[in-house]
This record gives structure tokens, sequence and C-alpha cells, in this order.
């Protein structure tokens, strides 16, 4: 019941919901991007710096180098969505393992776990992540591990605080009276209460990854194999005021998913507020 109702709020969100639905329907023609696009988004297959709309066949134009800039577009959705999807997963483990070790024992591993988590929280997160993926050499693999080791102690700290307010709730003391092991109350009496305000953060910090892969990218740090949107913007920054089209559809496409997820990461905290504040895990 309490489920259905955090559901009916969430969809009571028209931006929310708005927001969910463009993620969806971006994610699915990413995933139709060899079928709908024209062939191979490297391949130069009609005239260069082609404006939108000139032609049927490439209706958003061409870049530099003759390449359909409505291809790139979907194998660059492929790129940011998994890069977000993947490194609010990594994130997260990361994250709910310091984090439960610290709020759940406390004392000197709690003491520790944190100023680990101090030492990347006072570096830029982007000036991290150049860093890393640099010296790991630019790929899919490196960028999602840069973006999870500089995004984990925000996820860690409020894995932390959640454990540390419910490791004395009546149900969790309950646990212990009846000997259940400490692995056993974290994962089943502990974790499943912090999950609310676990998703909102990891929304945001899908949010976060679209934009440092973009920017990873434009520096030129993206993987050379795959087409993003930050390469795209990169490609065609010289030419910005003879086919200012190249620069602002990828720019628009970055805006649009990082909104998109924001919004839909605020409709959770909305829906999950009511269940929060009279304590009932939903």
């Amino acid at each position: 019941m309490r489920d259905s109702s955090v559901w009916q709020r969430f969809l009571g969100q028209p931006a929310a919901l708005a927001g969910a639905v463009f993620l969806l329907l971006l994610g699915l023609l990413a995933l139709a991007a060899p079928w709908i696009g024209q062939g191979s988004p490297w391949e130069m297959n009609t005239t260069p710096m082609l404006a939108p709309f000139t032609q049927a066949q490439h209706w958003l134009g061409s870049d530099l180098l003759g390449r359909d800039l409505a291809t790139g577009l979907l194998y660059g959705a492929r790129v940011s969505l998994a890069v977000g999807a993947l490194a609010s997963l990594a994130t997260l483990l990361v994250g709910l393992l310091v984090g439960a070790l610290a709020g759940y024992f406390g004392g000197w591993l709690d003491a520790l776990l944190m100023r680990v988590a101090e030492f990347f929280q006072i570096i830029p997160q982007l000036v991290l992540a150049v860093i890393l993926v640099a010296v790991l050499e630019p790929s899919l693999g490196t960028i999602v591990l840069a973006i999870a080791l500089v995004a984990w102690p925000g996820v860690a700290r409020l894995v932390r605080s959640e454990f540390l307010s419910l490791r004395q709730r009546e149900f969790v003391q309950a646990a212990r009276v009846l000997g259940q092991s400490p692995l056993a109350i974290v994962f089943r009496q502990i974790l499943p209460n912090a999950l609310a305000p676990l998703l909102v953060t990891l929304s945001f910090v899908m949010a976060t990854a679209i934009l440092t892969e973009a920017a990873l990218a434009f520096l030129g740090l993206g993987d050379p194999e795959a087409m993003s949107w930050g390469y795209m913007i990169n490609a065609s920054r010289g030419v910005l005021r003879e086919a200012w089209w190249m620069s602002l559809l990828p720019g628009l496409a970055i805006l649009l998913s990082v909104l998109a997820v924001n919004r839909v990461g605020e409709g959770l905290r909305i829906a999950f507020e009511p269940a929060r504040r009279t304590g009932v895990s939903s």
C-alpha cells in the first residue's frame, strides 16, 4: 500500500513524469541507433557542414567531415546513459560499503573511513577525474571508474548518517536480541529503510556523471572509439559562428538529459518525503 502511494505521488508530478518519459524515449532511441541511424557515427556519408532540414536523409545536418549529426546524437546517447548508469552503480557499491561500515560499527573505523572520504572531497571532482583518466588512458571503463572515485564520498556520508540514525531504532535492537548477525541486520533491517534517500542521491550522481563524461570528452579524454556528445561539441567548436548547430544540438542533448534526471530525482524526493517524515520505509 505504501509502495503504491509513493508511486502515485511520483506520477502526480508533471515535471518528474516528463523527465522519466524523456529518459525512457532517449534510452529506446539509443538502443535502436544501429537500425534508425545512418550507419556508423564515424562514417563520412554526406556533404560536410550540411545545415539541418536541408536533406531528408540527413535531417539534422552533418559535421565538418560529413558525418550525420542525428546518428552521432543517437550513439552519443548510448555513451552518456551507459556511463551515467554504470557510474551510479559503481558509486552506490563503494559508497554503500564504506558508509555502512562507518555508520554501523562506528569508532576508529568510522573516523578512518571519513578521513579518507574527506581526502577525496577536498580535490575538485573534475580535476581529479581528469587526472585519473589521463593516467589510466581514456576509455569508457576508466571514465566510469574515475567518476565513481570522485562521487562516492557524498554517497558514503549519506549512508553513514542513515545507519547512525537507524542502528538505534527499536527494530534493530530487537534483531540484535533475536541473535541476527551484523550482516543480516545491515541488509535486512537497516538498508531497506535507507533506500529512499539513497535512490534520490543516486539520480543526482547520474546527472553529474553525464556532465562529467561530456566534459572529459570535450577535453579530449573520452573513449576514442565511442561517439560522445562532448566529443561532438569539441569537434565543432572551431566553426561555432559558421555552423552553430553542430555545437547546439549535442549541447541541448546534454542539457535536456541532465534536466530530466534532476527532475526525476526531485520527484523521487517529494514522493518519498511523507514516508520519511513518519519514519516508515516505503
